[in-house]
């Protein structure tokens, strides 16, 4: 278990690509930190440099990278073969000549839901934000002028595109990298350093190509508080308060209660309380869970209180509401 860029803790997503690393189902080169693939980066060693690596998938698996989110900005290309990518409700079939960019917020897997034959890079950097309104700093070994670097942020923050056809220069790029990830050496994160520098320069040309379109609002406290709204029905569980939410994102709390109250015409712990009476209510029905495991799960300490709060909600008690569910499986 580790803990993900929405602070929650979760089963680790890349358990699927080592397992078949290790079986040796596929071709693995890569280099990480923390809970990341691949060989250990050393202290000092590309700092900011989360994970970069390269499959290769000879014949299609059994297994996808789940929904999952990272703590940098990710750089995924596919050079042979093609497969599977989504991000929210949308879904690409990606091949060569593709490139997804995703920021830590932007929830997405790979394989729709398994890996088909193919060769897929990628790479992890930390950025110094989390949250959509947070600036970004690149890390200091990139070879790009402060100028390039305010500007791909700009474009990157200021819109919500993951997937990009991109040009021969970005396909050109991304081959010096792959062949860096292959021929591990002496000197090969030096490599890696100069050939992710170049996959980025040559993609800012592509998003300029783009008429360099950015959307304040994708940058503002209000679309923080938005995806976070949006992720807490996953992270229902934790002992929220007000004060604990708004410094989830970065905000005061007189200042979060206004921009939920414009998102969900509600307080925030109105709009807490419905999520987990929801959640509530389908454990209740679908699940053999007791109402103290039920009470638990949806970040109640007391079953009591629990049962006091879903019954002002529904006009009925916990055990009520199973029982009109009938028997569960």
């Amino acid at each position: 278990m580790f803990r993900g860029s929405d602070g929650t803790y979760r089963d680790d997503p890349n358990a699927p690509l080592r397992r078949a690393g290790a079986r040796g189902d596929i071709g693995l080169w890569a280099w990480g930190r923390d809970h990341y693939p691949g060989l250990p980066l050393q202290d000092g060693v590309l700092p900011g440099l989360l994970s970069a690596g390269l499959w290769e998938v000879a014949a299609d698996q059994d297994w996808g990278l789940d929904w999952h989110l990272n703590e940098g900005v990710e750089v995924t290309f596919v050079t042979h073969g093609r497969v599977g990518f989504s991000c929210g409700a949308a879904e690409w079939e990606l091949g060569r000549g593709w490139v997804t960019v995703t920021r830590p917020w932007q929830r997405h897997r790979v394989g729709l839901p398994h890996v088909t034959a193919c060769t897929l890079g990628w790479f992890v950097l930390e950025v110094g934000a989390l949250r959509p309104n947070q600036e970004w700093t690149w890390p200091s070994w990139l070879a790009l002028q402060d100028v390039d670097r305010q500007r791909l942020s700009h474009l990157l923050r200021g819109q919500e595109q993951t997937t990009w056809r991109v040009s021969p220069a970005v396909e050109q790029a991304v081959e010096r990298l792959e062949l860096a990830l292959r021929s591990p050496g002496p000197r090969t994160t030096s490599r890696l350093g100069l050939r992710m520098s170049e996959v980025l320069l040559e993609l800012l040309d592509v998003l300029e190509g783009d008429d360099g379109v950015s959307d304040p609002y994708l940058t503002s406290a209000e679309r923080t508080v938005e995806v976070f709204l949006a992720g807490l029905r996953t992270r229902l569980a934790e002992p929220w308060t007000v004060n604990a939410m708004a410094a989830a994102c970065g905000l005061g709390r007189t200042r979060f209660t206004h921009h939920c109250r414009q998102l969900v015409n509600t307080t925030p712990l109105e709009y807490l309380t419905g999520l987990r009476m929801e959640r509530a209510l389908v454990l209740l029905s679908t699940t053999g869970s007791t109402v103290t495991e039920v009470a638990l799960s949806c970040g109640y300490s007391s079953s009591q209180y629990f049962a006091t709060v879903f019954r002002q909600h529904f006009d009925r008690t916990p055990l009520q509401a199973r029982r009109a569910a009938g028997p569960t499986s």
